[in-house]
């Protein structure tokens, strides 16, 4: 029997255990939870609670081909599916993520990551991931990929309904569905991944049908040293929005970063510290001259070092001698 009834998708063969006529009478029949690489998944889990969440969001470039700045409601989620896996929506643990894992996609490159990035706050972005190189993501790349196998095995023995489907998958905690030790205590891959990955819905989450929980998607193709993208940010694709409604959305990038505004410029002894404001996932450069290069283009300047964006105020600082001269803060993806 072939593991998989396509060449790239994917079904446990424990699926067409669930097909067999028992003794007696006709089974409900399970309805696999299916995924192919590169699908982005959902996960969600209350600690302490009898039953996980799993969804299936659809392929990435759902999500990385919108229009900048523009807004897609994700029909997968509901409220039901909420309330069927948990008491209430306070407390909730949810991550965002795939993996290009064989089959591959060959529209990326293999151990492609797309994790989300928890906020601390809804109105403050998230630091981004860092992109690693293609063995070290390989190894978070498996845990991903371990987790929704997981699901798609546990999906194809217990009935099918509208609580198990293709899309979705309401689990128990006390089957062989390891969603909190293949995260691990930390939330990040058991050890794999460079950060907790998870968002906390706060405890009173769903005391208001308008609250809003966010996480940061963000892309990692794997990074070279030879190409200078090793432990550079990755892209920022856009940020999901769950409400207290059970909805989830995902609101896409916009085509540019906000240009950045110059706050403040302080010298102490021959040292110039200039600070700007940021966007999360963006490089910004500081540039320098004297009067002489004012009349040039800025990206002739003299760079004085670069900083990664992450919604807050940065500084760079100018210790070149000469004394102060004219500043200029480039920024690009």
């Amino acid at each position: 029997m072939k593991p998989f009834d396509s060449p790239s998708r994917f079904r446990p063969a424990a699926a067409w255990l669930a097909t067999l006529v028992a003794a007696g009478g006709t089974h409900a029949l399970a309805a696999p939870f299916l995924y192919t690489p590169t699908d982005l998944i959902l996960l969600v889990r209350q600690v302490g609670n009898a039953s996980d969440l799993v969804v299936n969001l659809g392929s990435v470039t759902n999500f990385n081909t919108l229009p900048a700045g523009s807004s897609l409601p994700i029909p997968q989620v509901s409220l039901a599916q909420f309330t069927a896996a948990f008491p209430n929506l306070n407390g909730l643990l949810w991550s965002v993520a795939a993996a290009n894992r064989p089959p591959a996609n060959p529209n990326f490159p293999l151990q492609t990551l797309w994790v989300a990035a928890p906020r601390t706050e809804p109105a403050t972005p998230a630091t981004p991931w860092l992109r690693k190189g293609q063995f070290v993501q390989g190894n978070a790349a498996s845990q991903i990929d371990g987790v929704v196998a997981n699901a798609a095995l546990t999906s194809s023995l217990i009935p099918g309904g509208p609580n198990n489907t293709a899309t979705s998958v309401v689990l128990p905690v006390a089957a062989n569905f390891p969603i909190a030790p293949l995260l691990g205590a930390d939330g990040n891959y058991v050890g794999t991944f460079q950060g907790k990955v998870e968002s906390l819905t706060p405890d009173d989450f769903d005391s208001a049908p308008d609250n809003v929980a966010r996480t940061d998607l963000f892309e990692l193709l794997p990074g070279t040293s030879a190409a200078g993208t090793l432990n550079q940010p990755g892209r920022y694709l856009g940020t999901f929005e769950l409400t207290s409604a059970g909805n989830l959305s995902f609101v896409v990038a916009s085509a540019a970063p906000p240009a950045p505004t110059l706050t403040g410029i302080t010298r102490v002894g021959d040292v110039s510290t200039v600070s700007f404001t940021t966007a999360a996932g963006f490089t910004y450069r500081l540039r320098r001259t004297g009067a002489e290069g004012l009349t040039t283009p800025i990206s002739g300047w003299t760079s004085l070092g670069t900083t990664t964006g992450t919604g807050s105020t940065a500084s760079l600082q100018d210790n070149s001698p000469g004394g102060p001269g004219f500043y200029a803060v480039e920024v690009t993806p």
